[in-house]
């Protein structure tokens, strides 16, 4: 069996670690960008939900966001659309809100 990685084999463990050592989020930001690790943060919690999914929305991806934002100390101010975008650009995926679907279809 190879190395484990507690952030996609394991994340229930991994969140854990950070309610044990609110230290660890100043690391994960450091260590990906803001974008990055509130994706990595989102995903994780996708993953231990009752309907588990690898793919987080956005509404959870800024909640994340949010969460390291309170959590680390000199992290900028964020737009969702930018989150988004960075998201994007670095291959993560991340679900639209329907809406933005909706309103690109009509005139």
């Amino acid at each position: 069996m190879g190395k484990i990685s507690y952030e996609l084999d394991r994340p229930s463990e991994w969140l854990r670690r950070f309610q044990e050592d609110p230290a660890r989020y100043s690391e994960l930001v450091r260590d990906a960008g803001l974008a990055q690790a509130a994706y990595r943060l989102a995903r994780a919690r996708c993953r231990v939900q009752a309907v588990s999914t690898a793919v987080p929305t956005l509404r959870e991806l800024v909640a994340a966001a949010g969460q390291l934002s309170r959590h680390v100390g000199g992290v900028p101010a964020f737009l969702p659309s930018l989150l988004f975008l960075d998201c994007e650009q670095a291959g993560l995926p991340v679900i639209a809100p329907m809406r933005s679907v909706y309103a690109a279809a009509l005139p």
